[in-house]
């Protein structure tokens, strides 16, 4: 390729030099190598610089690297992995503890009749145990307590009636009759004096006379 280059090259100078040479002597030739030499001149500089362009130091043809295609690109990198929370269990709730239903004004009074109805048949443990069961869910039942007091008294325990007549002072103490309390002063006196003194004492803070 370069020796086709400096062989174009070399034949222009000749003409240019020819037409140097023969332009006083042939006019109308003078016209002709001039064009001819304008046209050599254009064609040399273009294939020079093509040359620069496209031929290596050696005189080589530069083959341009092919472009990669959509095949030799690298493949996409994978999406990164989703991270999956477990899920917390919840802490065990206790269940409430259960709760005893309060018992009805009717169911109040059917214990208590059922206790008379014990008495009254002669089933005297039968009665204390009912009327006692009243009282723990009723402690300042004083009609309880005194109905109590009868069936025992009226069985010969004296002592025991004592207690549950003091009971039902203490209950009406609590509830402003006072006056209904000192009555019960007798019979506790007769079962326990003991028990008769603290109701004294009771009803004198009270203020009952």
């Amino acid at each position: 390729m370069l020796a086709r280059l400096f062989t174009r090259l070399f034949w222009a100078a000749v003409f240019f030099a020819l037409g140097v040479w023969a332009s006083p002597r042939l006019p109308g030739l003078n016209g002709i190598l001039d064009r001819s030499f304008a046209e050599a001149k254009t064609r040399a500089v273009a294939l020079w610089e093509w040359s620069e362009d496209n031929l290596t130091p050696g005189g080589r043809l530069r083959v341009a690297a092919p472009a990669p295609s959509a095949s030799s690109a690298p493949p996409p990198s994978p999406p990164a992995p989703v991270r999956v929370e477990k899920p917390v269990a919840a802490a065990p709730v206790a269940p409430p503890p259960p709760t005893t239903p309060k018992p009805t004004a009717a169911a109040e009074t059917a214990s208590v009749e059922a206790a008379r109805a014990a008495a009254a048949r002669g089933d005297v443990a039968g009665a204390v145990r009912v009327y006692e069961a009243v009282l723990v869910d009723r402690p300042n039942d004083a009609a309880a307590a005194g109905e109590l007091g009868n069936v025992l008294w009226s069985n010969g325990r004296t002592k025991d009636a004592a207690a549950a007549y003091h009971r039902a002072a203490l209950a009406l103490i609590a509830g402003g009759r006072a006056a209904e309390a000192r009555a019960l002063v007798d019979p506790v006196r007769r079962g326990d004096p003991s028990l008769a003194d603290d109701l004294e004492r009771r009803l004198a803070r009270a203020g009952t006379p």
